[in-house]
């Protein structure tokens, strides 16, 4: 007989401990099935929780959204208060347990559907944000400088930037006007200056601005042209604004639908926009001394479509002979090119003489007649005139920029894309243009190659809810589902904490087209910078291709449900799923979760890069008589090992397997050998039976969540049917369960982990159950219970649904809640994030969110938490930590790295010299000695010799636009040259 190892022996006697243990306690569920065994017996009452260090912004949020704690009187509360009155009398301070933990400000955000605006030399580029304006680099795509605009405190209200215009006298100066307060600001871009002060409009919606210079009386100076909503009607206003004050204002035009894209030109002598299916033209009459004095001729123009986007471009005329001076005049050359919500593009040219032509008494039956171009499928999203007025630029959902040369009806064009082209800008000197696409990125091309020079990426993932978008202008076939919140899979990896990898879709109009929300690729993302390192496809997409059905409809892409790293970074594995939609199946048998597609996916991490090869693919990883989904996925702590549960009621363990051919070791690019995953264990969570008599599940069996503890030898699951709802504590050795926990789920579980000998389960309710004691330490109820009488008559009673996301800390023992909520029937969502420690109900940090929060992760490397809400914000929760240490990228302002460097000839001041001039000839040998002497001192140093292959390996690491920040370059680069290197005497 083989001798037994200690190590062995105590593992063995462990695991009868426990088998006597579970055997004991079935025994006692037995006789007693309603008391101690079951968890229920505890309830989760309604009682107001404590919120710590809540910020006072957060004082008006709503009611019901508190947390629920224990009954003071059950007995795990009256154990937790006799254990806390011991120390209190062992002279021990209760605060001293808590931490103190502190919310960042947000960073990353969405830019907003408003023109980029490129300097005058295209050396900067502005973006538009919700609330702040930002600087870049045009030729490093770094952020210079973030200007936040002061807004009022009422996030009710949820006021933003409305316009973004810059100045026609000062090139430095921006006019920013908001939406609803209708606040205007005037920001110095290049210092930031002006963010603070502001001026409020009367009126009530700010819509839209132009700034034009218009000589008022013997000066030239800036003219805001507003058009807003004041009451049920909406109105074209000029106002003269100096310091902050209205000089003067005047109402040139009224309407009773919402006027947009205005648009002035030739010093405020033609003005331009449009209101649903109305082309507004303005010209100006004669010259004024005041802004009251301005005078224009409007007329109004009937196009054949709804308009979505307008551009206007005026040039002087050039009279050919006398007949052409006679019968023009000296009138401008007014040119309007108009995008309709059916693809049509329409070019208007010389539009004055044949606007004078319709009024005339002996041109009744004169009409325009526009070039029209017709290529996009759906709406136009965006039209702009070039600088020499042959070219017309266009963009829209198809992902594609077309150029239509005008005279001979050539098109040339820039496909695939990123997403949809929302905004297109020429810049000043024609050289460049600037396009802002949906899935929040810009880039700068240049005209001549129609190459990118800049490109910025911030959060690519999906915003909720949908933004408005210009194909809803009319009804078209396909199938529209209502906002809701989507899951967000994310994930930091362990071997690089500053990159972080979010699921994101091909934009924002393409993501929630078709029968519900895609989201098949991943996006890596530098948090040091907020730039977008890289972005990879992790299903099969239809971006640019042929993306439609013969019948109109969109075709659907599949949506990553999870993502997790293994516990050395080495190893990333996901899970997607896609099903076909409904009206697809309408003559067929059975429903469209019966034809489910679902997929596990291995990829191996590159060391260099963090780039994604796909080593394994699972087709239907969890089967029953039909292809279930993926509930959850978990990475084993310590070994190369995941875990997954699926709607077949088993919980599937996959490891990997080096690949070999004949005995021979099979080996990729670099020598690296190659692995193949495949399951090690499958354990049924419906007791004992072996896996051939799997059990078969309904279609109510509807959540489940899976997690390994702190060392890797239990394994817990929780299922949910509509059978029962329970946690199985399973031993990862041999597959058995040892103990099976009732009454810990109400509702959908949203979440489970092991922290230290705790089991923390998240539901409808928070469970926190201690496995060693066996006994539950608290709950809280996350969702209301109480109802009104009309609620509970309506079957409302449960109050409103949640989304509910769970992050542990291993490093401080604390795990943080994230819990969203939304009335029935309102489209409205508020978010809540709490930290709690095992062993006390009250939460250390109870903070509340404008927006709902969509994914929730903590730290590889430090003790923090990160939320990304759904506006594409990231949160930083830390403790011990100041709010502006949590900043994650910083603009270089900031850093008070974008100094500018002194021109050549620019006179030094305050410059240390070693000789005056005119003094090199009258140095004494006094002087000279005393060099000498300094030159052979034994302590002499040389500069630093640094090898050109050190500098390539800094600055050759990655793209310019995935470097890392100014700061971190210039430390490394100052630590190379300051080696000093000592030269003892012979």
């Amino acid at each position: 007989m083989a001798p037994i190892i200690e190590d062995e022996a105590i593992a063995n006697k462990r695991k009868r401990e426990l088998d006597e243990h579970g055997k004991r306690k079935r025994r006692r569920h037995e006789r007693t099935p309603k008391k101690s065994g079951d968890v229920k017996e505890q309830s989760l009452t309604s009682e107001p929780a404590v919120q710590a260090n809540c910020p006072e912004d957060n004082s008006d949020h709503e009611e019901g959204m508190a947390l629920a704690i224990v009954k003071s009187d059950s007995p795990v509360e009256k154990r937790e208060k006799r254990k806390h009155r011991s120390k209190a009398l062992e002279g021990g301070d209760l605060k001293d347990s808590t931490r103190k933990w502190r919310v960042s400000k947000p960073i990353g955000g969405r830019m907003l559907n408003i023109d980029p605006i490129l300097s005058d030399d295209e050396k900067h580029l502005i973006l538009t944000y919700k609330k702040s304006l930002r600087v870049y680099s045009a030729s490093e795509s770094l952020l210079l400088r973030k200007i936040q605009l002061s807004f009022k405190r009422n996030p009710s209200r949820g006021d933003q930037i409305a316009a973004v215009c810059p100045s026609a006298t000062s090139p430095n100066l921006l006019w920013v006007a908001s939406m609803h307060d209708g606040f205007i600001w005037l920001v110095d871009w290049t210092t930031g200056a002006g963010s603070e002060a502001r001026m409020t409009l009367d009126c009530d919606c700010i819509h839209d601005m132009f700034v034009d210079s218009v000589k008022i009386g013997s000066s030239a100076r800036d003219i805001l042209y507003v058009s807003a909503r004041k009451g049920q009607t909406w109105h074209i206003t000029a106002y003269d604004i100096r310091d902050l004050e209205v000089v003067g204002s005047n109402i040139i035009f009224s309407h009773t639908s919402a006027i947009e894209n205005l648009r002035v030109a030739r010093l405020g002598h033609i003005f331009a926009a449009y209101a649903e299916r109305n082309i507004i033209l303005g010209s100006r009459i004669g010259d004024v001394s005041t802004v009251e004095d301005l005078t224009y001729n409007v007329v109004t123009l009937d196009a054949s479509d709804e308009i979505t986007c307008l551009d206007l471009q005026v040039t002087s005329r050039v009279h050919v002979n006398r007949k052409s001076q006679r019968e023009a005049s000296d009138t401008p050359v007014v040119d309007l090119v108009i995008g309709c919500a059916r693809g049509a593009v329409f070019a208007y040219r010389d539009l004055l003489p044949q606007v004078r032509l319709l009024d005339a008494p002996k041109s009744r039956h004169h009409a325009l007649q526009p070039r029209k171009y017709h290529w996009h499928r759906k709406a136009v999203y965006a039209v702009k005139w070039s600088r020499d007025g042959n070219y017309v630029l266009s963009g829209g959902s198809e992902s594609t920029l077309v150029l239509w040369q005008l005279d001979t009806q050539i098109m040339d064009f820039l496909p695939h894309l990123s997403a949809t082209i929302e905004n297109i800008v020429v810049s000043k000197l024609g050289s460049a243009y600037a396009l802002h696409l949906d899935d929040n990125s810009a880039m700068v091309l240049t005209t001549a190659e129609m190459k990118p020079i800049t490109y910025i990426a911030g959060i690519q993932a999906l915003v909720s809810p949908r933004p408005i978008s210009k194909n809803d202008t009319v009804k078209r076939i396909g199938q529209y589902l209502p906002d809701r919140l989507t899951s967000i899979p994310v994930a930091i990896s362990p071997s690089d904490s500053s990159r972080i990898l979010l699921c994101v879709g091909n934009g924002q109009q393409l993501s929630y087209s078709g029968s519900g929300p895609s989201m098949p690729l991943v996006q890596a993302l530098d948090l040091k910078t907020m730039q977008s390192v890289s972005r990879q496809a992790l299903t099969r997409t239809n971006p640019t291709d042929v993306n439609v059905t013969s019948s109109g409809h969109l075709i659907t892409e599949p949506r990553v449900t999870g993502m997790k790293y293994s516990h050395d970074g080495r190893w990333l594995v996901t899970t997607d799923e896609w099903q076909p939609p409904s009206r697809d199946i309408i003559s067929l048998d059975g429903s469209s979760s019966e034809r489910r597609e679902t997929y596990l996916k291995f990829w191996s991490v590159s060391a260099d890069d963090q780039s994604l090869e796909l080593m394994t693919r699972i087709d239907a990883p969890h089967y029953s008589n039909k292809v279930e989904k993926v509930f959850d996925l978990a990475a084993h702590p310590i070994s190369d090992c995941f875990a997954t549960i699926g709607g077949d009621g088993i919980a599937r363990l996959w490891q990997p397997d080096i690949r070999q051919k004949d005995g021979i070791f099979i080996k990729g690019n670099k020598g690296r050998r190659l692995y193949s995953w495949s399951c090690s264990q499958a354990i049924s969570l419906h007791g004992n039976e072996s896996i051939g008599q799997i059990f078969q599940p309904d279609e109510s069996q509807y959540s489940g969540a899976v997690a390994f503890s702190e060392d890797g030898s239990v394994l817990v699951c929780a299922m949910v049917n509509e059978f029962e709802s329970i946690v199985h504590v399973i031993d990862t050795e041999s597959g058995t369960i040892r103990n099976s926990l009732n009454g810990l789920i109400k509702g959908n579980v949203q979440g489970i982990s092991i922290l230290s000998t705790n089991l923390v389960v998240v539901s409808d309710a928070l469970a926190v159950y201690d496995l060693v004691l066996d006994e539950l330490r608290y709950g809280i109820q996350l969702r209301k219970v109480k109802a009104s009488k009309t609620e509970s008559e309506n079957g409302h009673g449960m109050g409103p649904s949640i989304m509910a996301h769970l992050a542990t800390d291993l490093q401080t023992g604390r795990f943080a809640v994230a819990i969203s909520s939304a009335k029935r029937g309102s489209s409205k969502s508020r978010s809540e994030l709490a930290i709690f420690s095992t062993d006390r109900s009250e939460p250390e940090l109870v903070h509340s969110f404008t927006s709902p929060v969509v994914s929730l992760v903590s730290s590889t490397d430090s003790s923090s938490f990160l939320a990304l809400d759904s506006s594409a914000q990231l949160w930083s929760v830390a403790e011990y930590m100041d709010t502006k240490s949590l900043t994650l990228a910083q603009p270089l302002a900031d850093l008070k790295l974008d100094q500018v460097p002194m021109a050549s000839g620019e006179e030094v001041t305050n410059a240390p010299t070693l000789l005056d001039e005119g003094d090199d000839n009258d140095v004494s040998e006094d002087d000279m000695d005393i060099d000498m002497n300094d030159a052979n001192d034994d302590d002499a140093i040389y500069p630093a010799v640094v090898a050109p292959q050190r500098l390539a390996e800094l600055f050759d690491v990655a793209p310019s636009f995935a470097m890392p920040s100014i700061e971190d370059m210039f430390y490394q680069v100052t630590k190379l040259f300051s080696t000093k290197t000592a030269v003892s005497a012979p």
